[in-house]
C-alpha cells in the first residue's frame, strides 16, 4: 500500500522508515553535540549495526516462516526477490545489530559500546515510525476489535479486510516513543556516571512486546505452547538482563 507520485510509487512502510531514520539521525546529531562524540564514528557504528540488523531481521523472518516458503521455487529469481522484499522480525534485527556492532569494534577499533549506550534511544525512535508504516500497510495487525481507535482495512494484501481490528501498531509506536523519553531521561541523569541504557532498553521493550503480543492476530510468525515466538524471545531477553544484571559495571561517556 502506498501513494503514486507521477510515475513513482511510494510505499507507506518504506516512506515511514526513511522518515524514522531521518528523525533518528537528527536525535543522533543532538546527542553527538551534547556528549562530544565524533559523528563520523557514529556513522560507522550505525552502518555496521544497521546492516547487521537488516540481515538478522530477514533471517529470523525466514526461519519462523519456513513452513510457508515454497522450497521448489527457490530457483526462481522472482520468487526469491519477493521473499527478500517483505518480511522482517524485529528481534532478529536486534540480535543482528548487536553482532554488527561486535564486527565494527573488531574492524574499526572504535569504543562501540560507549556509542551504543548513548545512541540507543535512536533505535526505538526509528521503530516507532516503522510501526506507523505497519499500521498504514496492514502488517503486524491486531485482534478483531470494535472499540475506540479500531482500524479497518479495505485493500490490504496482508491484514483481513473489512474487519475492525485493534490498532496494535499505533499502540506499539506510542510505547516506543515512551521508551525513547525514558532512555533520554536515564542517559542525561547518568551522564556523569556509569550507566547501562542498553539493558534498560532491552528490559522495557521486551516487557512491552510480551504484553502487546496478546493483542496481535498475525500468528503466522510462529507459536509454541502458550506464547508466540516473540513472547518466548521477550522472556529470554528479560532473563538475560536479569542474569547479566544491572549491577554490572557500565560505560562512561567520552569526556567524563
Amino acid at each position: 500500500m502506498g501513494i503514486k507520485i507521477g510515475d513513482f510509487f511510494v510505499a507507506y512502510y518504506g516512506a515511514l522508515i526513511i522518515v524514522g531514520v531521518m528523525a533518528g539521525l537528527l536525535l543522533a546529531g543532538i546527542l553527538t553535540k551534547k556528549f562530544h562524540f565524533i559523528f563520523d564514528d557514529f556513522i560507522l557504528v550505525a552502518a555496521f549495526g544497521g546492516l547487521g540488523g537488516m540481515v538478522g531481521a530477514k533471517f529470523l523472518y525466514l526461519l519462523v516462516s519456513w513452513d510457508q516458503i515454497d522450497i521448489s521455487r527457490l530457483t526462481e529469481l522472482s520468487y526469491v526477490s519477493e521473499l527478500m522484499r517483505g518480511g522482517f522480525v524485529f528481534y532478529g534485527g536486534l540480535a543482528g545489530g548487536i553482532l554488527g556492532l561486535m564486527v565494527c569494534k573488531k574492524i574499526c577499533r572504535i569504543s562501540v559500546w560507549k556509542y551504543a549506550e548513548t545512541y540507543i534511544p535512536c533505535l526505538p525512535l526509528v521503530h516507532a515510525f516503522g510501526r506507523i508504516g505497519c499500521a498504514l500497510t496492514g502488517c503486524c495487525y491486531g485482534i478483531p476489535y470494535d472499540g475506540i481507535g479500531a482500524i479497518v482495512y479495505h485493500h490490504s494484501i496482508i491484514a483481513p479486510n473489512n474487519t475492525t481490528l485493534f490498532p496494535i501498531q499505533v499502540v506499539e509506536a506510542g510505547a516506543d516513543l515512551l521508551i525513547v523519553v525514558s532512555l533520554l531521561v536515564y542517559i542525561f541523569k547518568k551522564r556523569k556516571s556509569q550507566q547501562n541504557s542498553i539493558l534498560l532498553y532491552c528490559t522495557l521493550y521486551a516487557s512491552v512486546r510480551f504484553v502487546l503480543e496478546f493483542l496481535r492476530y498475525d500468528l503466522d510468525r510462529g507459536q509454541f505452547l502458550w506464547f508466540s515466538t516473540s513472547q518466548w524471545i521477550s522472556l529470554a531477553v528479560i532473563g538475560i538482563v536479569v542474569i547479566y544484571g544491572f549491577g554490572k559495571k557500565g560505560v562512561t561517556y567520552a569526556g567524563q
